[in-house]
């Protein structure tokens, strides 16, 4: 079965869930020099840690992003830990910052991670779990779709674009894609991005929901980076045209007490592309992951 799953090119793919979150969670302590990377796919899909680590060998970072997730509620839950003193690293683009749930998404993680003592079963369960995932590529979707196949009932899916392991780093391969599927993506994706607030509206949002989360990491020696990753085609005119960067990213830069950074002012970032406009593909991931230890370098935020 793990012959014929693999020769229609599945890759081993560990499922992502609270569980395997809270494993990674655990890891956050009180070192003042430790990175931990928060966002949704686009931070997920852009560290390598082997490309962060040749350019910072003596950084621990540790993955917190979540596919499909805002990560304000995962940084709320660093503002409020009282051991949480070292560099949290935020994805957002302008279009997220004015999303209504930007608050509320992850909470379910961040809920499981502090629920863990009640669940140790389930925790050794999900462990366990994701060591048969790391090996067998069959479970990446699932025995019985494969007996149906076996059997003629149902075909194989196309092989996922995205592996994950199990620390949480993502191993993209947009080269699995069929022909025109990223354009598909890409044009779905254009049709439902939003209007933009007005300026003060998105300025008001973020110094209620974000602001607060910046200040109480600084309180206690702690720093907050709110970096806006690579994008690229013609989702990144469609933004830039609807907040345009005087009134929205740079007017937000200059009131918030977190280190902003922008891929565009970096030159090794602006150059990026991305297959599918919004994630980095494995070359460009671990551009980006250099270009991301050697700024933060630059800020003397890590050794």
């Amino acid at each position: 079965m793990e012959v014929v799953t693999r020769a229609s090119g599945q890759r081993p793919n560990v499922i992502d869930d609270p569980f395997l979150w809270s494993l990674s969670r655990r890891h956050v302590d009180n070192d003042p020099h430790q990175v931990v990377l928060m966002g949704a796919s686009r931070m997920a899909i852009a560290y390598s840690p082997t490309a962060f680590h040749e350019v910072a060998p003596r950084t621990r970072v540790v993955q917190l992003a979540i596919s499909d997730h805002l990560p304000l509620a995962v940084l709320g839950d660093l503002a409020a830990d009282p051991t949480f003193r070292g560099i949290a690293v935020v994805d957002l683009i302008e279009s997220e910052m004015a999303m209504p749930l930007l608050t509320t998404q992850s909470k379910e993680y961040v809920d499981r991670f502090h629920a863990l003592w009640r669940a140790p079963g389930a925790l050794a369960n999900r462990y366990l779990a994701s060591y048969a995932q790391s090996e067998l590529a069959q479970l990446a979707f699932g025995g019985r779709r494969l007996i149906m196949f076996l059997i003629g009932k149902r075909s194989l899916p196309g092989p996922g674009l995205v592996a994950l392991d199990r620390d949480r780093t993502s191993h993209p391969d947009y080269d699995l894609a069929p022909p025109g599927t990223l354009r598909i993506k890409a044009d779905k994706r254009l049709d439902n991005l939003a209007p933009a607030p007005p300026p003060s509206e998105w300025l008001a949002k973020l110094d209620t929901e974000l602001e607060p989360m910046v200040r109480a990491i600084e309180a206690r020696g702690g720093h907050v980076v709110v970096i806006r990753l690579p994008i690229s085609g013609k989702l990144s005119t469609a933004i830039d045209e609807r907040y345009p960067r005087a009134q929205y990213w740079d007017a937000f830069a200059a009131r918030t007490h977190a280190i902003v950074i922008n891929a565009k002012d970096i030159p090794a970032m602006a150059t990026l592309e991305c297959p599918d406009e919004m994630h980095l593909g494995a070359p460009g991931q671990a551009a980006f992951s250099r270009d991301l230890a050697t700024a933060l370098r630059e800020r003397k935020l890590i050794d």
